[in-house]
């Protein structure tokens, strides 16, 4: 093992900037204040998404403020890298988490059986086993024996995540209509890609010689994590599902064809 991962591993080699996190916490305190008035006004539906994006908001404003506030020594410490890690890991999944309960609202929760038992099993399945497996190798980064094996678990944890962000794109085109796509479109292609992008990066950083590299800068930090995030959740607060989602399909009429006759798409997507 490179006796540089050897002297930092699991901890950054940076100081983290206190302005930067503060400043995107008010930030995302702010989106979460948006979230919640735009939630309350549709009466908290549709209530699973609602909660996913609540809490991702929640997620990601103490990891920044535990980032801000906190010094160095504390945060180079094993029970806040414990918890630092598993926040971290937190709101990007529910984000994930969103995207695939935003296409059972869109298609009317009406099942398509072999794509639909692949996914019920597929999607909590993989992401149990990604937390376990995050968590017994967050154990091991502590023992300079068990270097390996730690990678080793935080490679396969960051894979089955990625392969369920991989997978999203599959079920988004063979589950649902084009002309229900077209009403969330927007939301869950920059939804999904930000999640991707996130998904990559602790992929990355899973990997010793990546780690190395990205261990050594915030700025990855915030490009490949943090904006991400970010840009999810904003534009989760500019296209609130509620707005957006038409009528479940069983709720829909149909032409002679059996093509739905969907409402019109919302002026927001039109203009």
């Amino acid at each position: 093992m490179n006796s540089s991962i050897e002297n930092t591993y699991p901890y950054y080699s940076y100081i983290p900037s206190c302005i930067a996190a503060n400043s995107l916490a008010l930030i995302i305190y702010i989106l979460l204040i948006i979230w919640f008035i735009q939630s309350l006004y549709v009466k908290c539906n549709p209530r699973p998404i609602i909660i996913f994006i609540y809490v991702s908001h929640l997620v990601t404003f103490i990891e920044l403020i535990f980032r801000g506030t906190l010094h160095i020594d504390i945060l180079n410490t094993k029970v806040f890298y414990r918890i630092t890690s598993s926040l971290i890991s937190i709101s990007p999944r529910l984000i994930l988490l969103a995207n695939y309960h935003c296409l059972i609202e869109l298609r009317g929760k009406t099942r398509r059986r072999i794509l639909d038992r692949t996914t019920d099993i597929m999607l909590p399945f993989g992401a149990i086993s990604a937390a376990i497996l995050l968590i017994i190798g967050n154990q091991f980064a502590f023992n300079s024996n068990r270097f390996h094996l730690s990678f080793a678990l935080r490679q396969i944890s960051a894979g089955l995540v990625l392969g369920l962000c991989l997978f999203f794109y599959i079920v988004w085109h063979f589950s649902v209509s084009h002309s229900r796509r077209l009403y969330i479109l927007l939301l869950l292609t920059i939804s999904s890609i930000c999640v991707l992008i996130e998904a990559i990066y602790v992929q990355l950083m899973s990997i010793p010689s990546f780690f190395i590299i990205l261990s050594k800068n915030e700025l990855w930090y915030y490009l490949f994590h943090v904006i991400p995030v970010f840009v999810g959740l904003t534009t989760w607060s500019i296209f609130h599902p509620s707005r957006l989602l038409p009528p479940p399909e069983n709720q829909v009429q149909h032409d002679q064809s059996g093509k739905e006759l969907l409402p019109p798409l919302p002026s927001s997507l039109v203009d």
